[in-house]
């Protein structure tokens, strides 16, 4: 897959229409020449919206434009998600189930005829789009994503940890995505960035060159996170739960802190921040953490751990002005959870359980 920072990412939510206690499902056929997939059969479906709480509520939107039956979010069963790649596109289509004994109404009349009753064997002998001959093949589970965020030393690394641990023990099949790949750089693009920061601050090199290696460095990370998303996202077996030890847009609040730094001007920010609006699907469906550790705590703990660079409590005060002021705005699932101490493994055992019961959170405050 060529670039992935000019990929055009869509999403999309395909319903399939069941009678109940019959092989039989609701469909009808395209009739607009001018639109893909003419004169093939399709069932309910349509593009998410950034405004759409969950791909749940799109597909419950879809059904009721489309056939003026109003189902219950719990009506609505998930059945598979399937990945269309094309030049420059992928297409992400999210298929659910809606058993139903009421009878869909033809809504838009230049676009489809009215709505047959068929036999899912029929069906699948004539022409039909991608997603609904893809929600044949069968169910998948859902993988559940869990996000951990919060600035160094802040304990979240341990937290995941202990949390894939616990999932394990009760049968779960877990996978950790971090930021390992930083650790493992063997051209040490942090350790020079700080080294470069460390000499611009002495007027060494301008704020032209700081601005470049900064730059340099986002797209570095920012390739190696979607690198790895799309690898995990587009492959058949998932596991149960991914816990992602920060993420992508992690790196928006690391390009807002060098911005404060006053080498990285405010429209370079948004010129850069463009680069992720394709990826907001991420972090709409995830119960994302904000593991929030008081400054002065993170500062013994990168003490202890010997690292140079950080242990200045100007800088975490600073990354922790950053954190308020970006989380809620970047996360609108958020759950702060506000630690002091690392937690025993009886406090993980206490927390995760409800963790992962949990649906979705809307902006809850500190």
């Amino acid at each position: 897959m060529e670039d992935l920072n000019n990929i055009k990412i869509k999403e999309y939510v395909s319903i399939i229409l069941r009678r109940p206690n019959t092989p039989k499902i609701w469909v009808n056929k395209r009739i607009n020449p001018n639109k893909e997939f003419y004169k093939h059969w399709q069932c309910p479906g349509g593009h998410v919206e950034e405004t759409d709480i969950s791909t749940k509520h799109t597909a419950q939107r879809e059904v009721l434009e489309e056939t003026g039956i109003q189902p219950e979010l719990e009506e609505l069963e998930y059945m598979r998600t399937n990945h269309y790649f094309r030049e420059k596109e992928w297409r992400i289509v999210h298929c659910y189930s809606l058993t139903t004994k009421k009878v869909p109404e033809l809504t838009e009349l230049r676009e489809m005829t009215n709505w047959q009753l068929k036999k899912i064997k029929e069906v699948q002998k004539e022409p039909v789009i991608d997603s609904l001959k893809d929600a044949f093949k069968g169910r998948q589970h859902e993988t559940k994503i869990i996000m951990i965020e919060g600035s160094c030393g802040a304990g979240k690394s341990t937290f995941v940890g202990k949390c894939k641990e616990y999932l394990t023990k009760y049968k779960k099949t877990v996978e950790i995505l971090d930021e390992s790949f930083i650790t493992k750089d063997s051209s040490k693009r942090i350790i020079n960035y700080g080294n470069n920061l460390k000499k611009y601050k002495e007027k060494e090199i301008t704020k032209e060159q700081m601005e470049e290696i900064a730059i340099e460095l986002e797209k570095w990370i920012r390739d190696k996170w979607m690198k790895q998303i799309f690898e995990f996202y587009t492959r058949e077996r998932k596991p149960s739960i991914l816990l992602m030890d920060r993420n992508l847009f992690s790196t928006l609040i690391f390009m807002k802190l060098i911005e404060e730094e006053g080498f990285f001007s405010k429209e370079k920010q948004e010129e850069v921040s463009t680069n992720y609006n394709n990826w907001l699907w991420l972090i709409r469906e995830s119960l994302v953490i904000w593991w929030k550790t008081p400054v002065e705590e993170t500062i013994k703990r990168v003490e202890k751990r010997g690292r140079t660079g950080e242990e200045d409590l100007k800088y975490y005060k600073k990354l922790d002005e950053v954190y308020r002021k970006l989380m809620l705005e970047i996360y609108p699932n958020l759950k702060v959870i506000t630690r002091e101490t690392q937690l025993t493994t009886e406090q993980v055992e206490e927390l995760i359980p409800n963790l992962i019961d949990e649906k979705i959170f809307r902006r809850i405050g500190y």
